[in-house]
């Protein structure tokens, strides 16, 4: 079981019956309930259908990173989307920093939120060079960002961590406080232009939202595609890391937590095939690289809580946003990332669903 959702019970009723929204919004997790925070609060009538509970889906088995920017570096994320559009998508991560940093503060939301920074730790000697340049390129766009040869990382001073589960549910208390009707445990089974029908009951809305990452090609024609990935948490020990730590091009991560719990996570690529599709059921393989990080850094404590979430991956590591059909929006594949893009993807997709232009809509256009 994941840490974050050790102990979580579900708050919220499934849909029983018909109902009608000016949106309804299908998934639960960090993108589907920012979603309904921004509509609810912009006056619309919002349904939430959660297939599980709130969060207990990727949103609650990641790492909790804020991390600016995508999983590669800032150099290699040039030579990928060219220099304009990375520091485009620097900077709507950036906003992600900013929307968490006054949500969490303005609806006392307890998340165990930490803007502790982050390292970017190279795997290589051609990695530590892109590390060295992106964190030069950064500084020169406000980046607070510094470097170590020794350790040939980058430490950024900006980014933090959290308690996932609690800060989307946070925010899901938030969104119904201002109006949004939330169903947990509603599994919808098919969507149409303006419905969404479930085994209890449907709901006829202007619009209809999917939030649903991974699982979006259950409901329509997707190219996000299912990926495991892997994790594990030790019982409380002394410290050993100061924040968060991404390394090998984003395949390892690792952080401790408030309470002193050491969590890490990755070596995916070790086993590329074998972690495409939707199981959520850790395996021998990859958690023995995890327990050899452990070893590796003399971490003695006991492993409490081994983990698998399902992580959905667009074509190019960017997200899906925007509209697909009459009345259908979508807003995921995240690719391993969504805590850093969810809240601002979220904020993009409302903006949409409103009929209203934003200036990033290109960036993550669903059709390009």
């Amino acid at each position: 079981m994941s840490l974050w959702l050790d102990g979580v019970q579900r708050a919220y009723p499934r849909l029983e019956g018909d109902a009608t929204a000016d949106v309804a919004i299908v998934g639960g997790g960090i993108a589907g309930i920012a979603s309904a925070y921004f509509l609810a609060t912009a006056s619309a009538r919002v349904v939430v259908l959660e297939a599980r509970g709130v969060a207990e889906a990727a949103s609650g088995r990641n790492a909790g990173f804020l991390l600016a920017g995508v999983a590669e570096n800032f150099v290699a994320a040039s030579r990928r989307y060219g220099d304009d559009k990375a520091l485009r998508i620097w900077r709507l991560t950036k906003r992600t920093h900013e929307l968490a940093r006054s949500l969490v503060a303005r609806h006392s939301i307890e998340c165990e939120l930490r803007w502790n920074g982050s390292d970017q730790i190279a795997g290589d000697e051609e990695e530590w060079r892109e590390i060295a340049e992106s964190a030069r390129r950064l500084a020169a766009h406000g980046a607070r960002v510094s470097v170590d040869a020794r350790t040939r990382s980058a430490t950024y001073a900006d980014d933090g961590d959290l308690h996932p589960v609690k800060w989307v549910r946070g925010l899901a208390h938030a969104a119904a406080s201002a109006g949004a009707r939330i169903h947990e445990d509603t599994r919808v089974e098919s969507v149409t232009s303006g419905e969404a029908r479930t085994a209890r009951g449907s709901v006829r809305a202007g619009a209809i939202l999917l939030c649903t990452n991974a699982y979006t090609g259950h409901l329509v024609p997707s190219r996000v595609r299912p990926v495991r990935g892997q994790m594990l948490a030790t019982a409380p020990t002394a410290p050993v890391f100061a924040r968060p730590a991404y390394a090998k091009r984003g395949y390892q991560y690792w952080r401790q937590t408030a309470d002193g719990r050491v969590v890490v996570g990755g070596w995916r690529d070790t086993a590329v095939d074998h972690e495409v599709g939707e199981s959520e059921q850790p395996t021998a393989e990859i958690q023995s690289h995890l327990d050899r990080f452990l070893a590796e850094h003399g971490i003695t404590a006991p492993v409490t809580h081994r983990w698998a979430g399902t992580m959905g991956f667009s074509h190019d590591a960017l997200p899906y946003v925007g509209q697909t059909d009459a009345r259908v929006f979508v807003c995921g594949g995240f690719t391993g990332h969504g805590m850093a893009f969810g809240p601002a993807c979220a904020e993009l997709a409302a903006t949409l669903v409103l009929g209203r232009s934003h200036p990033d809509a290109d960036l993550f256009d669903p059709a390009r």
